[in-house]
This record gives structure tokens, sequence and C-alpha cells, in this order.
């Protein structure tokens, strides 16, 4: 092991160390507003140093998400830091998956037409990595203005084919922009991978991309199964063409029959995902508990920076996505076993 993946494996098994316990989220899952959260993660967790000059009374939760989220971001630049040059790249995909999914949540907005209230949702902290700027983002209303602020980006040319004009927002094709944005960062992580990456790095880098990529395609088989009536030809084309741990032949297989059977498919299949028959079953949340644990494995076991990197960022985004969970059940007055149930730990 190198310096560089010494410090950085060292530093980010430090950090998962502080995480939220079990113990920590049966406290949040009993609290009853923002302020009582945001009062146990100011004096109970290592967020302390985050929330210390927050007036628990006064914040609202897309400040404390806004916090939060800024938290996350220097813990991952805390790793970063020590990256070896060499490997940067790699380092930086995730900032172009926040980049997509800031894009997409503008274009929803553009087609909803809700724009008083989506300013408050931008990160506009990760102003100075985004490629574009996140300010001029906030002041989009139609798409050739989010056309004219990612005029310098590789999004353009996958952006440029759906244009609409001022007025017909409802005919935005939002499902084919998404996979094609996303297609678009599946490529490149895939190239960046296997142009810089070496031996470990390199396998468990990419069966942590590979596995994601394989159990998305398999939650949307689900989705449009279970909730869309669509033949065979439109699923196939909405998945991201990848065999890693399932051949083609299964996923022709997959793709054919029917809801029932492909529950049991996937069940016994090489994720092993443990699904329910049932009709309330939540697909992405046992996606999520799968790659939760290979994460937590690689930041214990790994000895690459790579991996130790990439899950690290896994696990600390999972711990957001429980929390913001837990103040969205109380913004709806959900009950608290419901909501401990989307939890991932």
């Amino acid at each position: 092991m190198n310096m560089a993946a010494g410090v950085i494996a060292s530093k980010a098994r430090s950090m998962l160390g502080s995480q939220l316990q079990v113990s920590d989220y049966e406290e949040l899952l009993h609290k009853r507003s923002v302020a009582e959260i945001t009062n146990y993660l100011k004096n109970g967790t290592a967020y302390a140093t985050a929330l210390k000059d927050v007036r628990e009374n006064y914040i609202h939760r897309g400040q404390l998400e806004d916090l939060l989220k800024k938290e996350t971001f220097r813990k991952l630049m805390t790793l970063y830091r020590y990256s070896d040059a060499s490997q940067q790249v790699y380092y930086k995909l995730h900032l172009q998956q926040i980049e997509i999914d800031l894009i997409l949540s503008r274009i929803r907005v553009i087609i909803s037409q809700s724009f008083d209230t989506a300013i408050a949702e931008l990160p506009f902290f990760l102003n100075p990595y985004t490629c574009y700027d996140l300010k001029k983002l906030g002041t989009v209303r139609t798409f050739d203005e989010l056309l004219e602020v990612v005029e310098k980006t590789n999004y353009y040319n996958v952006l440029l084919p759906h244009r609409v004009k001022k007025g017909n927002e409802k005919e935005i094709v939002y499902a084919k922009i998404e996979h094609q944005l996303q297609k678009q960062f599946y490529e490149e992580s895939f190239k960046v991978i296997n142009r810089l990456l070496r031996g470990e790095s390199h396998k468990k880098c990419y069966d942590i991309l590979a596995s994601r990529v394989e159990l998305d395609n398999l939650s949307k088989i689900y989705r449009l199964k279970k909730y869309f009536d669509v033949d065979e030809d439109v699923i196939k084309k909405s998945l991201f063409p990848v065999c890693y741990r399932i051949r083609k032949a299964t996923w022709d297989e997959l793709i054919q029959c029917s809801l029932p059977q492909f529950i049991e498919k996937v069940k016994n299949g090489p994720y092993h995902l443990p699904l329910e028959n049932s009709d309330d079953l939540y697909f992405e949340h046992y996606v999520e508990k799968y790659m939760f644990k290979l994460a937590k494995k690689n930041v214990y076991f790994a000895q690459d920076a790579p991996t130790v990197y990439s899950s690290y960022l896994i696990l600390i985004q999972t711990e957001l996505h429980n929390i913001f969970s837990i103040v969205e059940g109380i913004r709806y007055g959900a009950v608290s076993e419901d909501v401990e149930q989307l939890l991932v730990y």
C-alpha cells in the first residue's frame, strides 16, 4: 500500500467510525420537528462542527440539508487532497453525477413551472467545482436558457436534440433525457476506470460501478413491469448495455418474463436480493442495502485508495439519505415505523 492509499484508507475508516449508529437512528426517528433533529445532530454526533452556529428553532428543512451536504463534501475533499495526481480524474467522477442530478432537477422545475421554491434546493457551495454556473442554473426558466448554461460542457450535445420552445415545456421528454445523461456518465466512468486504474483498484472499482449499473437496470425493469404497460423493446432500450454478473441471455429472460417470475429470478440471481413478493415492494431499498454492504466491506478491507474513496462515498451518501428520509417523514406526518423501513444501515 502506497502512502496516499494508506492515508486515505486510514482517514476513511476513522470517519466511518464516527458515522451515525443504530442508536442514533432510533433517537432521530422519535423526533417530531426539524429543530429537534438539528439539536440532536448538533449535540450528539459528528455533525456538531457543521451545525455549531445554527440556532435550532430557526432552521428549516432546506437549510439543514444544505449544511449536511456541505459537511459531506468537506469530508470527501479531505480524502481527495491526499489522492495521487494521476488518479484525480477518477475521484472527480462523482461531481459529474451531481451535475447530472442538478440538470435533471432543473428540467423537472421547467416542466412543473415551480420556480419559486426550486432556488433553495441548489447547493451553491459547489459552484467552484461544477463545470457550469449553478447561480445561472438557478435562474433558468426555459429549455433554451438551460442550453445556454451548459453550452460549453459535455451535456450540451445530449440536451440539444430534446430542445422545446418556450411554452411547450410539457413536451419535454424527461425519461429520454435522464437515460441519455446517465448513459453518458456510465460510459465516461467505465472509460476512466479502464484508462487510469490497474490491478486491484481496477477490479474493485469496476465491480462497484458495474454492480451499480446492473442493479439500476434491474430497478428499471421492475418499475416498467410494475407500473407501466410497455413492450419488451421499450424496456430493453431503457437499460444501459452491460453484462457483468448477469449474462445477456439472462437479461433477455428478465425482460421477457412476468413480474412474479422476475422477482424470483432476481432473488435467485447473482445479487441474491431478498425481495418480498408484495404490492408495496420498494425495489430500490434492496439495491441500496446491497451497495451499502459492499461499500462497508471495501472501506474496512480494501488496500487501494480509489476503492476506499468510492466506497466511503456510498456510505456517507446513504447516511445523508437516511437523515433526509427522517426529515421528510416529519414533514408528511409519516409513522416512524414506516420511515424506519426506508433506512439503510
